[in-house]
Protein backbone atom coordinates (compact mmCIF):
# COMPACT_ATOMS: atom_id res chain seq x y z
CA UNK A 1 0.00 0.00 0.00
CA UNK A 2 3.33 2.37 0.64
CA UNK A 3 4.46 2.06 -2.63
CA UNK A 4 1.23 3.14 -4.47
CA UNK A 5 0.20 6.29 -1.48
CA UNK A 6 3.85 7.58 -2.51
CA UNK A 7 3.02 7.16 -6.43
CA UNK A 8 -0.42 9.18 -5.68
CA UNK A 9 1.51 11.83 -4.32
CA UNK A 10 4.32 12.12 -6.38
CA UNK A 11 1.84 12.39 -9.04
CA UNK A 12 0.09 15.53 -7.64
CA UNK A 13 3.28 17.27 -7.17
CA UNK A 14 4.64 16.58 -10.23
CA UNK A 15 3.03 19.35 -12.27
CA UNK A 16 5.60 22.12 -11.76
CA UNK A 17 3.16 25.13 -13.68
CA UNK A 18 0.05 25.57 -15.69
CA UNK A 19 0.13 23.25 -18.57
CA UNK A 20 0.91 26.05 -20.96
CA UNK A 21 3.49 28.02 -18.95
CA UNK A 22 6.95 26.16 -20.44
CA UNK A 23 9.16 27.98 -22.71
CA UNK A 24 11.68 26.05 -24.52
CA UNK A 25 14.57 28.03 -25.75
CA UNK A 26 17.73 26.42 -27.83
CA UNK A 27 20.90 28.04 -28.33
CA UNK A 28 23.89 25.99 -30.44
CA UNK A 29 25.02 24.39 -26.95
CA UNK A 30 21.92 24.14 -24.91
CA UNK A 31 18.32 23.54 -24.54
CA UNK A 32 16.66 25.89 -21.53
CA UNK A 33 13.22 25.13 -20.34
CA UNK A 34 11.71 27.86 -17.97
CA UNK A 35 8.52 28.65 -16.40
CA UNK A 36 9.52 32.36 -16.15
CA UNK A 37 9.65 34.93 -18.60
CA UNK A 38 10.68 34.96 -22.31
CA UNK A 39 12.86 37.60 -21.97
CA UNK A 40 15.01 36.50 -19.08
CA UNK A 41 15.00 33.27 -20.49
CA UNK A 42 16.52 34.23 -23.64
CA UNK A 43 19.39 36.43 -21.79
CA UNK A 44 20.44 33.18 -19.49
CA UNK A 45 20.89 31.18 -22.04
CA UNK A 46 23.22 33.25 -23.83
CA UNK A 47 24.81 34.46 -20.87
CA UNK A 48 25.25 30.47 -20.68
CA UNK A 49 27.02 30.58 -24.49
CA UNK A 50 29.39 33.50 -23.38
CA UNK A 51 30.59 31.59 -20.72
CA UNK A 52 31.17 28.19 -22.40
CA UNK A 53 32.83 30.80 -24.39
CA UNK A 54 35.23 32.45 -21.98
CA UNK A 55 36.20 28.55 -20.58
CA UNK A 56 36.87 27.59 -24.09
CA UNK A 57 39.15 30.49 -24.45
CA UNK A 58 40.78 31.19 -20.93
CA UNK A 59 41.45 27.01 -20.72
CA UNK A 60 41.47 25.72 -24.37
CA UNK A 61 38.17 23.58 -22.80
CA UNK A 62 37.37 22.28 -26.39
CA UNK A 63 33.59 22.68 -25.19
CA UNK A 64 32.77 18.71 -26.17
CA UNK A 65 29.97 17.82 -24.05
CA UNK A 66 29.91 14.38 -23.00
CA UNK A 67 25.62 14.22 -23.00
CA UNK A 68 23.62 17.46 -24.30
CA UNK A 69 23.36 19.97 -21.44
CA UNK A 70 19.57 20.79 -20.89
CA UNK A 71 19.25 23.73 -18.32
CA UNK A 72 15.72 23.79 -16.20
CA UNK A 73 14.40 27.60 -14.71
CA UNK A 74 11.89 27.31 -12.27
CA UNK A 75 9.77 30.70 -11.30
CA UNK A 76 8.57 29.66 -8.04
CA UNK A 77 9.71 27.51 -4.72
CA UNK A 78 6.62 25.49 -5.34
CA UNK A 79 7.18 24.46 -8.86
CA UNK A 80 11.39 24.04 -7.74
CA UNK A 81 10.09 21.69 -4.31
CA UNK A 82 9.58 18.38 -5.82
CA UNK A 83 12.77 18.69 -7.77
CA UNK A 84 15.08 19.64 -4.75
CA UNK A 85 17.71 17.32 -4.22
CA UNK A 86 18.56 19.23 -0.06
CA UNK A 87 17.09 21.47 2.16
CA UNK A 88 20.08 23.79 0.90
CA UNK A 89 19.81 23.59 -2.50
CA UNK A 90 18.89 26.56 -4.71
CA UNK A 91 20.44 25.51 -7.78
CA UNK A 92 22.04 22.27 -8.75
CA UNK A 93 23.68 20.31 -11.26
CA UNK A 94 22.82 16.97 -12.31
CA UNK A 95 24.62 14.38 -14.64
CA UNK A 96 22.55 12.03 -16.43
CA UNK A 97 22.33 8.78 -18.82
CA UNK A 98 20.89 11.00 -22.00
CA UNK A 99 21.47 14.66 -20.92
CA UNK A 100 23.56 16.89 -18.15
CA UNK A 101 21.07 19.22 -16.41
CA UNK A 102 21.46 22.21 -14.51
CA UNK A 103 18.71 23.11 -12.02
CA UNK A 104 17.55 26.63 -10.86
CA UNK A 105 15.05 27.42 -7.95
CA UNK A 106 13.97 30.85 -10.09
CA UNK A 107 15.03 33.73 -12.06
CA UNK A 108 14.99 36.07 -9.71
CA UNK A 109 17.78 38.07 -8.80
CA UNK A 110 21.42 38.00 -9.95
CA UNK A 111 20.73 34.86 -11.09
CA UNK A 112 24.28 35.03 -13.32
CA UNK A 113 26.40 34.27 -10.17
CA UNK A 114 24.55 30.54 -9.59
CA UNK A 115 24.57 29.83 -13.46
CA UNK A 116 28.21 30.02 -13.30
CA UNK A 117 28.43 27.98 -10.04
CA UNK A 118 26.77 25.51 -11.57
CA UNK A 119 28.55 25.22 -15.37
CA UNK A 120 31.38 24.91 -13.43
CA UNK A 121 30.45 22.27 -11.67
CA UNK A 122 29.39 20.78 -15.51
CA UNK A 123 32.62 21.45 -16.62
CA UNK A 124 34.68 19.67 -13.52
CA UNK A 125 32.45 17.08 -14.14
CA UNK A 126 33.18 16.62 -17.93
CA UNK A 127 37.14 16.51 -17.27
CA UNK A 128 36.44 13.17 -15.51
CA UNK A 129 38.21 13.84 -12.82
CA UNK A 130 37.07 12.27 -9.16
CA UNK A 131 37.22 15.13 -7.19
CA UNK A 132 35.83 15.61 -3.38
CA UNK A 133 33.18 17.98 -1.90
CA UNK A 134 35.15 20.65 -1.27
CA UNK A 135 36.99 21.24 -3.85
CA UNK A 136 34.04 21.00 -6.32
CA UNK A 137 31.93 23.34 -4.51
CA UNK A 138 34.92 25.86 -3.85
CA UNK A 139 36.25 26.24 -7.43
CA UNK A 140 32.78 26.55 -8.53
CA UNK A 141 32.12 28.89 -6.24
CA UNK A 142 35.84 31.07 -6.91
CA UNK A 143 34.09 30.90 -11.06
CA UNK A 144 30.72 32.24 -10.10
CA UNK A 145 32.22 35.76 -9.27
CA UNK A 146 33.59 36.03 -12.63
CA UNK A 147 33.68 39.94 -13.44
CA UNK A 148 34.10 41.37 -17.08
CA UNK A 149 36.92 43.82 -16.98
CA UNK A 150 37.29 45.86 -20.29
CA UNK A 151 38.36 43.11 -22.37
CA UNK A 152 39.80 41.43 -20.13
CA UNK A 153 37.90 38.69 -17.42
CA UNK A 154 38.62 38.71 -13.63
CA UNK A 155 38.12 35.43 -11.26
CA UNK A 156 38.81 35.66 -7.82
CA UNK A 157 36.57 38.44 -7.18
CA UNK A 158 35.66 38.66 -2.70
CA UNK A 159 32.30 37.08 -2.14
CA UNK A 160 31.06 39.38 0.72
CA UNK A 161 28.57 37.14 1.81
CA UNK A 162 30.84 34.21 2.13
CA UNK A 163 33.21 36.24 3.77
CA UNK A 164 30.74 37.66 6.39
CA UNK A 165 29.53 34.09 7.04
CA UNK A 166 33.59 33.46 7.81
CA UNK A 167 33.61 36.87 9.72
CA UNK A 168 30.58 35.86 12.47
CA UNK A 169 30.62 31.93 12.04
CA UNK A 170 32.38 29.15 14.10
CA UNK A 171 34.39 27.45 11.36
CA UNK A 172 34.58 24.00 10.35
CA UNK A 173 37.40 21.97 11.33
CA UNK A 174 39.57 21.92 8.42
CA UNK A 175 40.15 18.08 8.70
CA UNK A 176 36.08 17.52 8.53
CA UNK A 177 35.49 19.79 5.82
CA UNK A 178 38.21 18.60 3.51
CA UNK A 179 36.77 14.78 4.61
CA UNK A 180 33.47 15.64 4.15
CA UNK A 181 31.46 13.86 1.50
CA UNK A 182 28.31 13.93 -0.56
CA UNK A 183 25.95 12.49 2.10
CA UNK A 184 27.23 14.62 4.78
CA UNK A 185 25.64 16.86 7.31
CA UNK A 186 28.30 19.03 6.79
CA UNK A 187 27.44 19.40 3.24
CA UNK A 188 23.78 19.00 3.10
CA UNK A 189 22.35 20.29 6.21
CA UNK A 190 20.91 23.42 7.33
CA UNK A 191 23.30 23.87 10.07
CA UNK A 192 26.61 24.02 8.26
CA UNK A 193 25.86 24.59 5.00
CA UNK A 194 26.71 28.03 4.66
CA UNK A 195 29.75 27.61 6.29
CA UNK A 196 30.40 24.46 4.35
CA UNK A 197 30.52 26.51 1.46
CA UNK A 198 31.88 29.78 2.43
CA UNK A 199 34.70 27.87 3.83
CA UNK A 200 35.29 25.98 0.97
CA UNK A 201 35.15 28.69 -0.86
CA UNK A 202 38.19 30.18 0.38
CA UNK A 203 40.20 27.36 0.73
CA UNK A 204 40.44 26.91 -2.85
CA UNK A 205 40.71 30.87 -3.30
CA UNK A 206 43.87 30.65 -1.37
CA UNK A 207 45.37 27.84 -2.66
CA UNK A 208 44.79 29.04 -6.32
CA UNK A 209 45.63 32.58 -6.10
CA UNK A 210 47.92 32.72 -2.62
CA UNK A 211 51.56 33.22 -3.52
CA UNK A 212 52.53 30.91 -0.87
CA UNK A 213 49.98 27.98 -1.87
CA UNK A 214 49.32 28.39 -6.08
CA UNK A 215 52.20 26.75 -6.89
CA UNK A 216 51.12 23.29 -5.69
CA UNK A 217 47.76 23.32 -6.66
CA UNK A 218 48.65 21.02 -9.43
CA UNK A 219 50.10 18.31 -7.34
CA UNK A 220 46.95 18.80 -4.86
CA UNK A 221 44.98 18.39 -7.87
CA UNK A 222 46.61 14.71 -8.79
CA UNK A 223 46.70 13.98 -5.51
CA UNK A 224 43.10 14.39 -4.27
CA UNK A 225 41.85 11.68 -6.91
CA UNK A 226 43.24 9.05 -4.69
CA UNK A 227 40.47 10.42 -2.17
CA UNK A 228 42.34 11.13 0.85
CA UNK A 229 42.23 15.36 0.77
CA UNK A 230 43.88 15.53 4.01
CA UNK A 231 47.21 13.70 3.05
CA UNK A 232 47.50 15.29 -0.72
CA UNK A 233 47.15 18.65 1.06
CA UNK A 234 49.76 17.90 3.44
CA UNK A 235 52.11 16.61 0.50
CA UNK A 236 51.50 19.16 -1.92
CA UNK A 237 52.47 21.92 0.39
CA UNK A 238 54.81 20.59 2.98
CA UNK A 239 52.84 21.33 5.62
CA UNK A 240 50.86 20.00 8.30
CA UNK A 241 46.66 20.67 8.07
CA UNK A 242 46.84 22.71 11.04
CA UNK A 243 48.78 24.90 9.52
CA UNK A 244 46.69 25.42 6.38
CA UNK A 245 43.83 26.03 8.87
CA UNK A 246 46.44 28.74 10.39
CA UNK A 247 46.95 30.56 7.11
CA UNK A 248 43.41 30.10 5.51
CA UNK A 249 42.06 32.13 8.87
CA UNK A 250 44.75 34.78 8.62
CA UNK A 251 44.06 35.29 5.19
CA UNK A 252 40.30 35.83 5.47
CA UNK A 253 40.58 37.94 8.21
CA UNK A 254 43.80 39.69 6.07
CA UNK A 255 43.29 42.73 4.24
CA UNK A 256 44.28 41.62 0.81
CA UNK A 257 42.43 38.44 -1.65
CA UNK A 258 44.64 38.15 -5.11
CA UNK A 259 42.60 37.87 -7.97
CA UNK A 260 43.29 36.56 -11.17
CA UNK A 261 43.42 38.29 -14.64
CA UNK A 262 42.23 36.67 -18.24
CA UNK A 263 43.29 38.50 -21.10
CA UNK A 264 40.03 36.85 -22.42
CA UNK A 265 37.20 39.23 -22.77
CA UNK A 266 33.48 37.40 -22.57
CA UNK A 267 32.18 36.60 -26.27
CA UNK A 268 29.41 38.63 -27.33
CA UNK A 269 26.42 37.19 -27.35
CA UNK A 270 25.59 37.49 -31.23
CA UNK A 271 22.71 35.02 -31.82
CA UNK A 272 19.28 34.48 -31.91
CA UNK A 273 17.72 31.39 -30.06
CA UNK A 274 15.18 29.55 -31.21
CA UNK A 275 11.98 30.05 -29.51
CA UNK A 276 9.31 27.76 -28.98
CA UNK A 277 6.40 28.33 -26.28
CA UNK A 278 3.63 26.67 -25.29
CA UNK A 279 6.45 23.58 -24.50
CA UNK A 280 4.77 21.69 -21.60
CA UNK A 281 4.99 18.72 -23.15
CA UNK A 282 8.99 18.39 -24.01
CA UNK A 283 9.05 20.16 -20.67
CA UNK A 284 7.46 17.61 -18.59
CA UNK A 285 8.96 14.90 -20.30
CA UNK A 286 12.76 16.25 -19.61
CA UNK A 287 11.68 16.55 -16.15
CA UNK A 288 10.59 13.34 -16.17
CA UNK A 289 13.82 11.98 -17.31
CA UNK A 290 15.99 14.13 -14.71
CA UNK A 291 13.55 12.45 -12.24
CA UNK A 292 14.66 9.06 -13.69
CA UNK A 293 18.37 9.82 -13.44
CA UNK A 294 18.00 10.28 -9.56
CA UNK A 295 18.07 7.00 -7.65
CA UNK A 296 16.24 8.27 -4.88
CA UNK A 297 13.47 9.47 -7.13
CA UNK A 298 12.37 6.36 -9.13
CA UNK A 299 8.95 6.15 -8.21
CA UNK A 300 8.20 9.75 -8.96
CA UNK A 301 9.85 9.36 -12.24
CA UNK A 302 7.49 6.35 -12.63
CA UNK A 303 4.64 8.58 -11.85
CA UNK A 304 5.61 11.28 -14.57
CA UNK A 305 5.75 9.28 -17.22
CA UNK A 306 2.13 7.83 -16.63
CA UNK A 307 0.73 11.22 -16.26
CA UNK A 308 2.08 12.04 -19.29
CA UNK A 309 0.97 9.09 -21.02
CA UNK A 310 -2.32 9.88 -19.52
CA UNK A 311 -2.34 13.77 -20.29
CA UNK A 312 -1.02 13.19 -23.84
CA UNK A 313 -2.13 10.43 -25.56
CA UNK A 314 -0.17 8.77 -28.35
CA UNK A 315 3.21 10.84 -28.00
CA UNK A 316 5.96 8.14 -29.17
CA UNK A 317 8.22 10.68 -27.47
CA UNK A 318 6.40 9.54 -24.01
CA UNK A 319 6.14 5.49 -24.99
CA UNK A 320 9.82 6.18 -25.74
CA UNK A 321 11.06 7.85 -22.93
CA UNK A 322 9.54 5.67 -20.32
CA UNK A 323 10.96 2.45 -22.28
CA UNK A 324 14.06 3.57 -21.72
CA UNK A 325 13.83 4.28 -18.17
CA UNK A 326 12.52 1.21 -17.77
CA UNK A 327 15.51 -0.99 -19.72
CA UNK A 328 17.60 1.25 -17.43
CA UNK A 329 16.05 -0.33 -14.20
CA UNK A 330 16.07 -3.54 -15.41
CA UNK A 331 12.62 -3.92 -15.98
CA UNK A 332 12.80 -5.22 -19.69
CA UNK A 333 9.26 -6.96 -19.63
CA UNK A 334 7.91 -3.87 -18.73
CA UNK A 335 9.66 -1.67 -21.22
CA UNK A 336 8.75 -3.63 -24.31
CA UNK A 337 5.24 -2.97 -24.96
CA UNK A 338 6.48 0.65 -24.40
CA UNK A 339 9.40 0.12 -27.28
CA UNK A 340 6.77 -1.28 -29.55
CA UNK A 341 3.93 1.67 -29.04
CA UNK A 342 6.70 3.93 -29.60
CA UNK A 343 7.50 2.25 -32.53
CA UNK A 344 4.12 1.82 -33.73
CA UNK A 345 3.34 5.69 -33.53
CA UNK A 346 6.15 6.33 -35.92
CA UNK A 347 9.32 6.70 -33.83
CA UNK A 348 11.84 8.25 -36.06
CA UNK A 349 14.58 8.06 -33.00
CA UNK A 350 17.39 5.58 -34.27
CA UNK A 351 19.15 5.24 -30.72
CA UNK A 352 15.87 4.35 -29.35
CA UNK A 353 15.34 1.33 -31.84
CA UNK A 354 18.91 0.16 -31.24
CA UNK A 355 18.28 0.42 -27.52
CA UNK A 356 14.45 -1.29 -28.05
CA UNK A 357 17.33 -4.46 -29.87
CA UNK A 358 18.76 -4.75 -26.97
CA UNK A 359 16.18 -5.67 -24.75
CA UNK A 360 14.44 -7.92 -27.66
CA UNK A 361 17.57 -9.61 -27.62
CA UNK A 362 17.83 -9.74 -23.64
CA UNK A 363 14.20 -11.52 -24.46
CA UNK A 364 15.68 -13.75 -27.31
CA UNK A 365 13.73 -12.46 -29.87
CA UNK A 366 16.58 -12.26 -32.04
CA UNK A 367 14.12 -11.93 -35.27
CA UNK A 368 12.67 -8.82 -33.52
CA UNK A 369 15.96 -7.34 -32.61
CA UNK A 370 17.33 -7.45 -36.49
CA UNK A 371 14.21 -5.62 -37.57
CA UNK A 372 14.55 -3.04 -34.78
CA UNK A 373 18.09 -2.91 -36.20
CA UNK A 374 17.16 -2.45 -39.40
CA UNK A 375 14.89 0.82 -38.54
CA UNK A 376 17.70 2.01 -36.71
CA UNK A 377 19.84 1.92 -40.05
CA UNK A 378 17.21 2.89 -42.08
CA UNK A 379 16.55 6.18 -40.49
CA UNK A 380 19.82 6.95 -39.96
CA UNK A 381 22.30 5.37 -41.98
CA UNK A 382 25.96 6.81 -41.12
CA UNK A 383 24.93 5.47 -37.11
CA UNK A 384 28.05 3.43 -36.77
CA UNK A 385 26.50 2.04 -33.11
CA UNK A 386 23.46 0.82 -35.25
CA UNK A 387 26.00 -1.05 -37.98
CA UNK A 388 27.76 -2.36 -35.23
CA UNK A 389 25.29 -3.96 -33.41
CA UNK A 390 23.72 -5.39 -36.58
CA UNK A 391 26.82 -6.88 -37.75
CA UNK A 392 27.16 -8.64 -33.88
CA UNK A 393 23.73 -9.70 -34.75
CA UNK A 394 24.63 -11.31 -37.86
CA UNK A 395 27.72 -13.20 -36.86
CA UNK A 396 25.59 -14.87 -34.18
CA UNK A 397 23.71 -15.78 -36.45
CA UNK A 398 25.49 -17.44 -38.82
CA UNK A 399 24.94 -14.37 -41.66
CA UNK A 400 29.16 -13.96 -41.49
CA UNK A 401 28.94 -12.10 -45.12
CA UNK A 402 26.42 -9.96 -44.41
CA UNK A 403 28.62 -8.98 -41.05
CA UNK A 404 31.38 -8.22 -42.74
CA UNK A 405 29.58 -5.42 -44.64
CA UNK A 406 28.03 -4.08 -41.77
CA UNK A 407 31.47 -3.93 -40.12
CA UNK A 408 32.97 -1.93 -42.92
CA UNK A 409 30.50 0.56 -42.65
CA UNK A 410 31.85 1.71 -39.40
CA UNK A 411 33.73 4.50 -39.13
CA UNK A 412 34.29 5.15 -35.49
CA UNK A 413 33.59 3.61 -32.08
CA UNK A 414 33.78 4.55 -28.57
CA UNK A 415 36.37 2.41 -26.79
CA UNK A 416 33.62 0.63 -24.90
CA UNK A 417 32.57 -1.62 -27.59
CA UNK A 418 36.47 -2.43 -28.38
CA UNK A 419 36.45 -6.03 -27.19
CA UNK A 420 33.12 -7.27 -28.92
CA UNK A 421 34.64 -5.24 -32.66
CA UNK A 422 37.18 -7.38 -32.25
CA UNK A 423 35.99 -10.34 -31.26
CA UNK A 424 32.95 -10.93 -33.67
CA UNK A 425 34.70 -9.36 -36.49
CA UNK A 426 37.66 -11.88 -35.84
CA UNK A 427 35.10 -15.06 -35.73
CA UNK A 428 33.25 -13.58 -39.03
CA UNK A 429 36.75 -14.41 -40.73
CA UNK A 430 37.31 -17.26 -38.84
CA UNK A 431 34.11 -18.61 -40.24
CA UNK A 432 34.44 -17.48 -43.66
CA UNK A 433 38.26 -18.66 -43.84
CA UNK A 434 40.29 -15.90 -43.60
CA UNK A 435 42.15 -17.29 -40.35
CA UNK A 436 45.47 -15.16 -41.02
CA UNK A 437 43.24 -12.09 -40.71
CA UNK A 438 41.53 -13.54 -37.78
CA UNK A 439 44.23 -14.18 -35.89
CA UNK A 440 45.65 -10.43 -36.36
CA UNK A 441 42.36 -8.87 -34.57
CA UNK A 442 42.35 -11.54 -31.69
CA UNK A 443 45.94 -9.80 -31.17
CA UNK A 444 44.77 -6.12 -31.63
CA UNK A 445 41.85 -7.32 -29.81
CA UNK A 446 43.79 -8.57 -26.56
CA UNK A 447 45.22 -5.28 -26.68
CA UNK A 448 41.84 -3.42 -25.65
CA UNK A 449 41.07 -5.14 -22.81
CA UNK A 450 42.36 -5.94 -19.13
CA UNK A 451 39.68 -8.45 -18.45
CA UNK A 452 40.34 -12.10 -17.80
CA UNK A 453 36.90 -13.27 -19.40
CA UNK A 454 37.47 -11.24 -22.62
CA UNK A 455 40.71 -12.86 -22.58
CA UNK A 456 39.86 -16.21 -21.72
CA UNK A 457 37.18 -16.16 -25.19
CA UNK A 458 40.00 -14.76 -27.41
CA UNK A 459 42.06 -17.47 -25.99
CA UNK A 460 38.92 -20.12 -27.04
CA UNK A 461 38.88 -17.91 -30.36
CA UNK A 462 42.54 -18.46 -30.77
CA UNK A 463 42.41 -22.74 -29.84
CA UNK A 464 39.84 -22.46 -32.79
CA UNK A 465 41.77 -21.02 -35.01
CA UNK A 466 45.13 -22.87 -34.16
CA UNK A 467 43.45 -25.85 -34.91
CA UNK A 468 42.72 -24.85 -38.75
CA UNK A 469 46.80 -24.13 -39.30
Amino acid sequence: MRPLLLMLIAAGTLRAAPADSWIRIHSANFELFTTGSERTGRDLIQYFEQVRGFFQKAFGFDGAAVHPVRIVAFNSDREYLPYRPSEVADAYFQPGFEHDYIVMKNLAGNIYPMAVHEYTHLILRQTRLEIPRWLDEGLAELYSSLEPAGGKMIVGKVIEGRRRTLMREPWIDLRSLVSAGATSSLYNGKAHAEMFYAESWALVHMLTLDDRYSAGLRAMMEGVGDGDSVTAIQKAYGVPLERVQSDLKAYVYGERFNAAVFDVAMPAANFEPLIEREAAMPARLALAEMLSDDRNKINQALAAYKALSHDYENRWEIERGWAEFLARERRNNEALPHFARAAGLGADDPRMYVEYARVLNAANRNGDAMTALKSAVRISPSLDEAHFELAVMMVRNGSYREALAEFHTIKRLDPEYAYRYYYYLAEAHYRLGDVRQARRLVERGRTQTQSREQMAAFDQLQQALDQNR
